[in-house]
């Protein structure tokens, strides 16, 4: 009758950790494993796992190590995508993301199609939109979009929300802006919504349509007060109303967008205008 080693020991105890959501714990036990492996493959079992229990901590750096050192000790390793997957994932946590494409491209050289892959080429497509390589992007969103649709609703509306901005970015704004329809119609809660708004109020505003721009942010706030990217929401809200002659409005967004945002991304653009309604009312 066969008494669990040590090592079976402190590795289902991980295991059980890792299960239960216990990262510092599972880590804890995972290096106790390592001290009684002899074995290479096992060893290289357990920095896998490790990686894996360090990625949930966000331990980026330790994750990647963890993951080099199983590729180390087991060159043959069995689930190889696996690896790459989390070290692309970490390196995604480190925003370095030259390397997180590496690693999320090697790992899908193995494998593309299996469920869990989907999720590798979301992260990949949302990587290379991130360095706005967008006609690298929108085939890898196609490409998964049918199977989020059928399987995991939060992800297809993610994608809807990138693919909107891709065709955005290059000023296809009738399609962008059928995309951004499509995902205010399927989204069930006002911070979805929300983010359908945004992409309309972008192609509202591209199209001078000033007035739709401003109901549009309102509609965005009314759906999510806490929304991600308040500064250009104030910022297409303030230009709207500059562009509609609405002096005294702006200047009111314009003081609020200062105070919010000293070194915003838009001060240069808001400055610009600023002074041009300087200059204008000085002629009238």
């Amino acid at each position: 009758e066969s008494i669990m080693s040590e090592l079976e020991t402190f590795i289902s105890e991980a295991r059980k950790y890792l299960e239960q959501e216990n990262f510092v714990q599972a880590s804890a036990s995972y290096l106790k494993s390592l001290e009684s492996a002899e074995d290479l493959k096992d060893k290289a079992v357990i920095w896998a796992e490790l990686s894996w229990a360090y990625y949930r901590l966000n331990e980026f750096e330790r994750t990647i190590e963890a993951a080099e050192n199983t590729l180390k000790l087991d060159p043959v390793y069995k689930a190889k995508e696996d690896i790459y997957r989390i070290q692309g994932f970490a390196y995604i946590g480190l925003n370095k993301d030259e390397q997180a494409i590496d690693c999320l491209n090697k790992s899908l050289e193995i494998d593309r199609n299996s469920p869990k892959q989907q999720i590798t080429l979301y992260e990949l497509a949302k990587t290379y939109f991130k360095i706005e390589d967008y006609e690298t992007a929108y085939p890898i969103f196609e490409e998964i979009e049918s199977y989020f649709y059928q399987n995991q609703q939060d992800y297809w509306l993610s994608t809807l929300f990138y693919k909107g901005f891709v065709q955005y970015h290059r000023s296809n704004f009738s399609e962008s802006e059928s995309i951004f329809e499509e995902l205010l119609e399927n989204s069930t809660d006002g911070a979805r919504k929300a983010t359908a708004l945004f992409g309309l109020a972008f192609v509202a505003f591209s199209k001078k349509d000033y007035l739709k721009t401003i109901n549009l942010c309102e509609s965005l706030v009314k759906n999510d007060k806490n929304f991600f990217d308040m500064e250009t929401v104030g910022f297409l809200t303030a230009a709207s109303f500059y562009y509609l002659g609405r002096k005294d409005v702006f200047e009111k967004y314009y003081m609020q967008l200062k105070k919010n945002f000293p070194n915003g991304r838009y001060a240069a653009e808001l400055t610009l205008l600023k002074e041009n309604l300087a200059s204008n009312g000085s002629k009238n």
